[in-house]
């Protein structure tokens, strides 16, 4: 379904603009698996209703296929007029992979783990997609940025405990 809508609304002619982007989520996705690998998951994708289609499968259609074509539509329509719009824009994607996360959540197809739930779903949905859009027009900053929101969230979650 994400390959047919990037097709419709996924600017094709000009991918390259959004390539480093696309290599950003990937390279963030990654590092969560990392860490979930490591330690422990905050969140997982369930894969129980394909027979075929395993837990690495639907992490790897993730990361490799659904979030960078996301993002190549994400940031191919982004508007370029005034804030409202912009935080409106955001804003809708916030509320669209919301829906669609309580849907998974509806039909058991996400579990949470560790403290995680729908709220800190929200937090973090908000922060991607204004990150994908800094990372698109100020990568550097978006780095630095993405440095401290991976460690709010290892400590916040106990992967790194501060001792007392």
């Amino acid at each position: 379904m994400v390959i047919l809508a990037s097709l419709k609304w996924g600017n094709w002619n000009r991918w390259q603009r959004y390539y480093t982007t696309m290599l950003y989520i990937v390279a963030m996705n990654l590092l969560y698996k990392y860490f979930a690998l490591s330690k422990f998951h905050l969140w997982k994708f369930s894969s129980n209703n394909f027979p075929f289609y395993n837990e690495t499968a639907c992490f790897l259609l993730h990361v490799f296929i659904i979030n960078p074509l996301f993002t190549l539509i994400y940031l191919s329509n982004f508007p370029e007029e005034n804030l409202s719009k912009k935080a409106a824009y955001i804003l809708k994607w916030v509320v669209g992979f919301i829906i669609i996360e309580m849907l998974l959540l509806e039909f058991n197809q996400i579990n949470y783990y560790n403290g995680w739930h729908l709220g800190w779903t929200i937090f973090f949905d908000l922060s991607m997609f204004i990150m994908l859009r800094l990372h698109f027009i100020k990568k550097n900053l978006a780095i630095f940025l993405s440095v401290f929101f991976t460690l709010f969230y290892l400590f916040t979650f106990g992967y790194f405990p501060i001792s007392k």
